[in-house]
């Protein structure tokens, strides 16, 4: 492993995304995981095209509208880093 010198530190380009932003765009995946946990079939009777998801489609459009807000909080956070010269 290659140390640097002291008082030395490497940048490098790319966005920089702060600790409660990055902990918002987790909790998207985890709910987002959650949601497609929910919907899986887990019979083959569940996996017929007749069948449904018991679930009001008022509550779904809530659940992706907080979604979409979430993740649009957590990119607008993000900042892009040029290294400095």
């Amino acid at each position: 492993m290659s140390k640097l010198p002291t008082g030395a530190t490497t940048q490098t380009t790319g966005y920089l995304l702060p600790e409660d932003a990055y902990r918002t765009l987790e909790q998207v995946r985890d709910r987002l995981d959650l949601l497609a946990r929910l919907a899986a079939p887990r019979a083959a009777q569940e996996d017929a095209p007749e069948a449904e998801l018991p679930l009001r489609i008022a509550a779904l459009a809530q659940c992706f509208e907080e979604l979409a807000d979430q993740l649009d909080r957590g990119l607008r956070a993000a900042r892009w880093s040029k290294p400095l010269p």
